[in-house]
């Protein structure tokens, strides 16, 4: 069995000059025990704590079961191997620094080590290597994460090149910059807080949308200036941009970077196939744009469900059909635009034969809009039915949404009592005004006020329609009468008032039925852009 080839680790105590300690074949025991090659008397520090030794061709950090652990480079580990310039600390507040430094012959060997199996690879059909890794990446929705696809193929690019360090850099929406894997070479974690790679040459490649490789950065003129290269100590690099498909064309937008470097050797690479690196860039961008597609198409399922359970929810707060009394007949409809709708209707059973009747318009539509609507109604719920006069009611209610709702939201309502004695009263809160059909003619009652959510301290007043047998009243929202034909034309108020007058309105249904039946008819397949409510109520 060959020797190792000799390295040293740089022993720095707080309380102790630093030292050396040459290792070789055998294990190197560290801990508190008296019999250990390097002892560390520290309370917090295990009797056997830690071990270094040689196997395959390289040296490892072993922990043997140690209370406090063994890190690497700020990394708790169990055994890793070990490269030039590595921390090892005996726990979080380890007393001691141990630095192992690989000697020349070394690290010849593993350059040496990694040339000889980036050629014996192609030269054995290394392809079949980029073959496993292709088979993984279309693996990403079965079983393994993006983030262990995106380290193969850092890891892949890092062997094929014999870099030293390998990164996958995204760039934000704004422009600034991701790390999104940061590796080594022996396929080892950097923390990417704390790597950095040439900006320079990331921001170059991504603004030319073309692979970069610099053999030698001091041959590099106009790169061999730049501060973030020089204070890396960069002697080699390769970049090669990630682009994101897009039109029909194929072109694309660069969104990243796969980068590599070497601070060890010049003209490190000039002896690699870069066809191979630019499917590997290809297939990161792949597998990127797959997951990102992925999480919009479950973001778009997850508020597909939450919409659908709102819509359920919303339509569980409407009356699933209209009461009618022994002096009124009563018909309704609101029917949303989108999935989830801005109108509300309701009816309130106030007992002793009366009922209130609501039709509010919410501004906006969706959620907001909904969620709106679900609060008017329970705030007209604890309001309806206390012994208060209408007008106070609206005012109570209009404050409870001026201090709740955001600038802006306001809401049009208007809200009717049926007495037994064949009277409607109403207050109308900036909403369509109530179609009184009376004696062959449609009548327009007032009073008007504020929309709800415009100022807190609005005052209302209620008005009163006296309904004679036969009469009726229709109660509706802007969506019927702005509903748009083809041509763009509006089904408008004097249409409105001419199908009340032709229809007679035989009963609340009917004259219901027909209100829809005549949007529909103009509309002509037109697509309706608001909700659409109707509430007729015709005295017996």
């Amino acid at each position: 069995m060959p020797l190792p080839p000799s390295a040293l680790l740089e022993i720095a105590h707080a309380s102790e000059p630093p030292r050396r300690f040459e290792l070789g074949a055998g294990k190197v025991r560290i801990g508190r025990a008296r019999e250990s090659e390097i002892l560390v008397p520290e309370a917090h520090v295990s009797k056997a704590h830690a071990e270094i030794c040689y196997e395959g061709d390289s040296f490892h950090v072993v922990d043997v079961g140690s209370r406090a652990g063994v890190l690497v480079n700020g990394h708790r580990v169990q055994r890793r191997p070990l490269a030039d310039g590595d921390v090892i600390e005996l726990g979080p507040e380890s007393p001691v620094r141990l630095t192992f430094r690989a000697s020349p012959r070394q690290q010849l060997a593993q350059e040496a080590r990694v040339l000889t199996d980036v050629s014996g690879d192609m030269a054995r059909g290394g392809m079949a290597r980029l073959a496993r890794f292709f088979e993984f990446s279309r693996k990403l929705g079965g079983g393994f994460t993006l983030e262990e696809v995106l380290q193969d193929v850092v890891d892949l690019a890092i062997d094929v090149t014999g870099a030293e360090r390998g990164m996958l850099i995204l760039q934000r929406d704004d422009e600034s910059l991701e790390t999104r894997v940061a590796r080594a070479a022996g396929g080892r974690d950097l923390d990417r807080e704390v790597v950095k790679a040439s900006e320079t040459l990331v921001r170059q490649t991504i603004e030319t949308a073309k692979a970069r490789i610099v053999a030698d950065v001091a041959d590099a003129i106009d790169l061999a200036q730049q501060a973030s290269i020089m204070s890396l100590e960069l002697r080699s690099a390769v970049t090669l941009p990630i682009v994101r498909a897009t039109g029909e064309t194929g072109a694309g937008a660069v969104f990243g970077v796969l980068y590599l470097d070497s601070r060890k050797r010049r003209g490190g690479f000039d002896g690699f196939d870069l066809g191979i690196l630019e499917r590997l860039a290809q297939d990161a961008s792949s597998v990127i744009e797959s997951a990102r597609l992925l999480r919009e198409a479950e973001e778009k399922r997850r508020i597909e469900r939450e919409v659908a359970t709102a819509r359920e929810v919303q339509e569980a707060l409407l009356p699933d059909e209209f009461s009618s009394t022994p002096v009124f007949e009563v018909a309704g409809v609101c029917e949303p635009c989108n999935e989830l709708g801005g109108d509300y209707v309701d009816q309130f059973d106030l007992g002793d034969g009366r009922q209130a009747l609501v039709v509010a318009d919410v501004c906006g539509k969706g959620i907001a809009a909904s969620l709106l609507a679900a609060a008017l109604q329970g705030a007209l719920a604890a309001e309806i039915a206390q012994d208060r006069p209408l007008g106070e009611i609206v005012q109570r209610v209009n404050r409870v949404h001026s201090r709740l709702a955001p600038v802006g939201k306001f809401i049009t309502m208007l809200v009717a009592l049926l007495e037994k004695d064949g009277t409607l009263r109403f207050v109308n809160a900036g909403h369509c005004t109530p179609l009184h059909v009376h004696g062959g003619r449609v009548v327009r009652p007032g009073p008007a006020g504020m929309a709800l959510g415009l100022d807190e301290d609005a005052v209302y007043e209620a008005g009163e329609i006296r309904m004679a047998p036969g009469d009726a009243v229709v109660l509706y929202t802007d969506g019927v009468i702005e509903c748009e034909g083809p041509g763009r034309e509006l089904f408008g108020d004097e249409r409105l008032e001419q199908l009340l007058l032709k229809g007679r309105i035989a009963s609340a249904k009917q004259g219901l039925a027909d209100v829809r039946d005549a949007v529909d008819a103009f509309r002509r397949g037109t697509p309706v852009s608001d909700d659409l409510s109707v509430l007729v109520v015709r005295r017996r």
